[in-house]
């Protein structure tokens, strides 16, 4: 009986590894899937493609204008076409286990900035921070906004009218009085009407105990310009301090700014670039157009578009991207330089604006900034005389190491 119960602790014990073995290999599968396979992939038109896939991996593309070839361990492919397409990966050629969009493009070349920039943006209605209470007059105290409006929420028209300023929708409040009237609002894409009422508070105007922005400013760095003249920057949306929501732009402009200091980086505090934005119209240089998770995109004025004559830089896509040496490229002590950063990790199917992993390793922007300190979110990131990315933001704990966006992410706006 005892030979018999030993026997069966050891097929327990050989079916438990064989199980542990095949969910460690399907885990194994499933990071390789999601972490190495490229979810999209940006080529050149009339030019080959390869790709590192392992031969268990088969593919087929859904038209022929995409050329793949996949055979012992080798992937490529090839349009003469411009155009986006889909590839099916297949595990050993029949069970898919991923959709791949190819998108054909033309061989671009742009101008890396690293200038730093001063940005004015609107919002597109007037965007509520919060709700508060008003003392009113009769002595009570009362909370109009009180769950019909939310943080987040824009603030279209009142009353049937357009309201673009905290001025003209105070305008309008004070006309309405003590009224009930509609107000559209815009709340996570899609319009709302709700009905509201002002309260008279007890400073004799009437309130509807909201907070409310209709614009904000700050300093970035401009990540690059094209030749025809379309700008992009940050790498990261503009976002509303009080909410942490991406800002619906009614328009904005980017003006000449002057760095006057630079507060130095450290652990727990990352510091920042301080400097002065004149916002006068001859200080202008572009107009906003997009405010996306990507980045800020807009047009360069047209005599701005010729001072970028000197060196373009060619695109470099994420798959050319190598962990190791590269360079920051911006302007901190009145001209534009590279400084030296290690690229750590790269993360090739990243879903946000922290594709990679950086760190600062040039000592003199060590000891200049002591790493990546806020205003320099945009900073273009060159690699084997490309520009394959910008800086994005900082490690909180450690202002020597940041996060970058591909710029192929930022092309596509």
């Amino acid at each position: 009986m005892g030979g018999m119960s030993m026997r069966k602790k050891v097929r327990f014990l050989l079916a438990g590894l064989l199980v542990a073995d095949v969910l460690l290999i399907g885990y194994l599968m499933y990071d390789y899937i999601q972490n190495k396979i490229p979810d999209s992939v940006l080529t050149y038109v009339g030019e080959k493609q390869e790709l590192d896939l392992p031969a268990f991996f088969k593919t087929e593309q859904s038209v022929p204008a995409l050329h793949v070839q996949n055979q012992d361990g080798s992937f490529s492919m090839k349009s003469n076409r411009l155009g986006s397409y889909e590839v099916s990966v297949r595990l050993f050629g029949v069970l898919p286990v991923k959709r791949m969009d190819v998108k054909v493009v033309k061989r671009k070349k742009i101008f890396p900035s690293g200038e730093p920039i001063g940005i004015y943006v609107e919002t597109n209605g007037l965007l509520v921070l919060d709700t508060t209470e008003v003392p009113a007059k009769d002595g009570l105290t009362y909370a109009p906004g009180e769950n019909l409006l939310k943080p987040g929420d824009y603030i279209l028209e009142w009353n049937q009218k357009k309201v673009a300023t905290i001025q003209s929708l105070n305008r309008e409040i004070q006309g309405t009085k003590d009224k009930k009237v509609t107000v559209l609002i815009r709340r996570n894409g899609e319009k709302i009407k709700i009905a509201m009422r002002p309260v008279l508070s007890s400073d004799g105007t009437y309130k509807i105990g909201t907070w409310v922005r209709e614009d904000t400013q700050g300093i970035g760095t401009l990540t690059y310009v094209t030749k025809t003249g379309v700008f992009g920057t940050l790498g990261h949306g503009i976002t509303d301090v009080d909410t942490g929501t991406l800002l619906n732009l009614h328009g904005g402009e980017l003006f000449q700014t002057q760095i006057v200091d630079i507060m130095k980086g450290e652990k727990g505090n990352p510091g920042e670039l301080q400097g002065y934005i004149n916002m006068i119209a001859k200080n202008t240089i572009g107009k906003i157009k997009k405010n996306t998770e990507q980045g800020v995109f807009g047009e360069m004025k047209q005599e701005r578009v010729s001072a970028y004559s000197g060196k373009a830089y060619e695109v470099g896509r994420k798959q050319e991207i190598e962990a190791g040496k590269a360079y920051l490229y911006a302007n901190l002590e009145g001209r534009a330089r590279m400084y030296e950063i290690e690229i750590e990790d790269i993360k090739i199917n990243a879903r946000d604006n922290k594709s990679m992993e950086i760190s600062v390793t040039d000592k003199k922007l060590l000891k200049l900034t002591g790493g990546i300190v806020q205003g320099m979110s945009g900073s273009p990131i060159i690699q084997n005389d490309k520009i394959v990315g910008a800086v994005t933001h900082v490690f909180v704990d450690d202002p020597t190491r940041g996060y970058g966006i591909f710029i192929e992410e930022m092309l596509v706006q």
